[in-house]
């Protein structure tokens, strides 16, 4: 008797366990393989957040190109903030971006000490300058609306100074951990529990988030509701002036395009009678009028000898008379249908006018709305993409608690989205970066074509 046999005798159920066993293995071997839910949602994350930092810098390098390429735009200083902005945009697509979506696909920061604070002053130097360059802007659009003298005096070296000044601050908000301002547990929450995280110090996260985010934020507010403000005074203006001239038109305006009737004239008239005899016993009454017309323009004066009586009959009348007579012929000969036609003219004469009033008004309504819309969209753009991610930060070191990774992440790339936002929002309403991107496109396109 084999030793199967004896194990059978001695344990029948060994016999249970291992057909079990048996059939469990071959199970396993026969079932097909199957991708974990987890790597697929590890490649969508990755996937997406390549897309974004593509966005950003493609797009920003757009902004820049088409300054640099372009003359008309390098000549106007107002583009030199625009420039600045995508530089600043564009080393967070380059830097920032890639380590951050690094980390978060593996869920912890696995790159050391070193290059989380490198990372984190890169990362609160260029954000920190891309925001306060939309205050820059905000300053500058507000001064050119308000300002006459402001786009005269918009020269280089002022927009320089802005700049400098935007620089200067967002490095000194970002070298301050480096020299001292940072929290005692920044090591051990890198080393053991894998999250690069800024100084978590409250003082310092108070006076960061306050100079990159909370003061600008009003600033911009603030100055873009009183862009409004004097934008709408110039629309109601421009209205009121077109309702004055509206109602109030020229004495002597043309209708439907026909030159304007001449000024009204003056006719002084001064008569004597002379009486001729004929030879054969006929007298013939002779009346000589001076006529002098005088209006606005010009003088005129004529002399003339018209018979009015033949042997004391009328039978001519002086001049004035014919002509009097003439006009009155001239309207008894009017049809009815020429006046008609006369009356629709005028009608439709009027009816285009109001036709165009009204056109006026409308494009005036869409400038507005367009305005408003405008700056809707880029105040409305930066506080969503912002404002969740400095609450964090502020709320994170004042309760001590730990913020879920998931918040976190959204509310982080929620603000490097606005890095690829702004060069749609501050380039895509204005004409002169269309047609620079329009070019670059047609350049890349002929040379790819030889």
């Amino acid at each position: 008797m084999d030793s199967n046999a004896t194990l059978l005798l001695l344990w029948p159920e060994a016999s249970i366990v291992s057909l079990g066993a048996h059939s469990a293995a071959n199970s396993s071997s026969e079932e097909p393989p199957h991708l974990n839910s987890d790597f697929v949602q590890t490649i969508v994350i990755g996937f997406v957040l390549l897309l974004l930092i593509l966005f950003t810098v493609i797009g920003n390098l757009f902004v820049i190109l088409a300054i640099l390429l372009e003359r008309d735009l390098r000549s106007r200083p107002q583009y030199y903030l625009i420039f600045s902005l995508a530089v600043a945009d564009l080393l967070v697509g380059l830097i920032v971006t890639p380590l951050y979506a690094w980390s978060t696909v593996l869920q912890a920061w696995q790159l050391g000490v070193a290059l989380c604070d490198f990372w984190i002053s890169v990362d609160v130097l260029v954000c920190t300058s891309s925001i306060l360059h939309l205050v820059a802007i905000a300053l500058d659009r507000y001064w050119s609306v308000t300002d006459v003298s402001y786009v005269q005096n918009r020269t280089p070296r002022r927009i320089f100074i802005m700049l400098a000044i935007i620089w200067i601050l967002s490095l000194l908000i970002s070298l301050a951990p480096i020299f001292g301002w940072k929290d005692s547990e920044f090591v051990t929450r890198v080393m053991e529990e894998k999250v690069c995280l800024m100084s978590q110090q409250i003082s310092y996260q108070v006076f960061s988030t306050a100079s990159a985010f909370y003061i600008p934020l009003i600033a911009i507010i603030c100055v873009y509701y009183k862009i409004m403000r004097a934008a709408k005074r110039r629309f109601k203006r421009e209205r009121d002036r077109r309702t004055v001239i509206n109602r109030d038109p020229p004495k002597y305006a043309a209708v439907s395009g026909a030159p304007a009737p001449p000024p009204p004239r003056v006719l002084t008239h001064e008569a004597t009678k002379t009486t001729i005899v004929s030879p054969n016993g006929v007298s013939v009454e002779f009346k000589t009028v001076k006529t002098s017309e005088s209006s606005q323009d010009s003088t005129a004066s004529e002399d003339e000898r018209t018979p009015i009586k033949l042997n004391g009959n009328a039978l001519v009348e002086t001049k004035l008379d014919v002509q009097a007579a003439a006009k009155t012929s001239i309207c008894s000969a009017m049809t009815k249908s020429t006046a008609s036609k006369h009356w629709r003219l005028l009608a439709h004469a009027s009816k285009q006018k109001h036709k165009k009033r009204s056109s006026k008004e409308n494009a005036e309504s869409r400038r507005e709305r367009k305005a408003w819309r405008t700056l809707a969209i880029i105040t409305g753009t930066f506080v969503a993409c912002w404002t969740p991610f400095f609450l964090v930060s502020l709320y994170r070191p004042i309760c001590g608690c730990k913020i879920p990774v998931v918040l976190e992440s959204v509310t982080a790339w929620l603000g490097y989205l606005n890095s690829a936002l702004n060069p749609i929002i501050y380039t895509v309403f204005s004409m002169d970066m269309r047609v620079a991107f329009q070019k670059i496109l047609k350049r890349m396109c002929f040379i790819q074509k030889f």
